[in-house]
């Protein structure tokens, strides 16, 4: 190359070099001159920065109508009724209770709770003081063995083998703690049993007698000052007839059959007889007909009466037996 041409090149590379550092200084500014920035930067940032934000914003704008867009769909197109399940019925409120009115039952006779840690002289004030007539007749028993115990102990010493003695209760064990007044009263309790219909208690409100001390062969129970017991008595057997009590139909069996204390009556013998076997049969749970022509004591008492008179006994005795009813809880 000549040295014009390198002369040219070297003013042209110049002149690029020159124009190379002013567009420098149009994007950058002069920082010693303080010169602003060239007008097309000025312009194109704040393009750039607000087509940026613009965008943003529509962005935002989308979005939020989006969400705008979907509350209001669900707002004003609710689901059908139809396709709703339907709401459950609210629970009718109860009817108030209706009182019924039932006849009153009957008071049950109730038996109070025996306490195992109870003295004797305890249990029979307890089963004295109980509204069971069953009770009562317990009570008298309890203190009349205490009575036979006491009255029969040099006997049972005297007139028992020592291997036998075992078998009946001695004083202490009959006894214990049972007290005096409690000893005094057991008539009270037994006659309370008795015109009950309790079982056994009215015989043995006879065998006892007027005055607590025992029939014996010189006791005269018609004397008239034995007027007043002799009417308990009759009380007391005929409530035991009505209980079923097996004792009260044959002290009526006998006392018919002969004339002892009532006129004798070979029918009503017969009567209270039929209904004396029918309440065994009913408390043991047996079947069958007892009676016969065969039945000795039938036979016996049947000797003076006719067929008809017979046919008729037989009849009511077996209704007084069944329309007998025994009290709850008696043996």
């Amino acid at each position: 190359m000549s040295a014009g041409g390198v002369e040219d090149q070297r003013a042209q590379n110049v002149t690029e070099q020159a124009r190379h550092c002013a567009g420098l200084r149009a994007f950058r500014g002069d920082r010693d001159t303080g010169v602003p920035y060239h007008r097309a930067v000025i312009v194109r940032r704040p393009f750039l920065i607000a087509s940026a934000l613009a965008a943003a914003m529509v962005v935002a704008a989308l979005l939020y109508g989006m969400n705008l867009g979907a509350a209001a769909a669900v707002g004003a197109s609710p689901v059908p009724v139809a396709a709703l399940p339907p709401r459950p019925a609210a629970p009718e409120p109860a009817p108030p209770p209706v009182a019924v009115v039932s006849a009153a039952p009957a008071p049950a006779r109730t038996t109070s709770a025996p306490d195992p840690y109870e003295s004797l002289s305890q249990k029979v004030d307890r089963l004295s003081r109980s509204a069971n007539p069953v009770d009562a007749f317990a009570a008298y028993q309890l203190v009349t063995t205490c009575i036979w115990a006491r009255d029969h102990e040099g006997w049972m010493a005297h007139h028992i083998l020592p291997s036998d003695r075992e078998l009946l209760p001695t004083t202490p064990q009959a006894c214990g703690d049972i007290a005096s007044d409690q000893i005094q009263s057991r008539l009270r309790w037994l006659e309370r049993a008795a015109l009950a219909g309790v079982h056994h208690a009215a015989t043995e409100m006879l065998k006892e007698g007027p005055d607590g001390l025992g029939l014996s062969g010189s006791s005269d129970i018609d004397a008239p000052e034995n007027a007043p017991w002799k009417q308990r008595v009759e009380a007391a057997l005929d409530a035991g007839v009505h209980t079923c009590d097996s004792d009260s139909l044959e002290s009526r069996v006998n006392s018919y059959e002969t004339g002892l204390g009532v006129e004798q009556d070979r029918a009503k013998a017969l009567t209270y007889w039929v209904a004396y076997m029918e309440c065994r049969q009913r408390l043991v749970g047996g079947t069958g007909t007892i009676l016969a022509n065969g039945d000795s004591v039938t036979q016996r008492m049947g000797t003076t009466l006719s067929a008809d008179q017979i046919a008729k006994a037989v009849q009511e005795g077996q209704r007084l037996a069944h329309d007998a009813q025994p009290l709850p809880g008696d043996q």
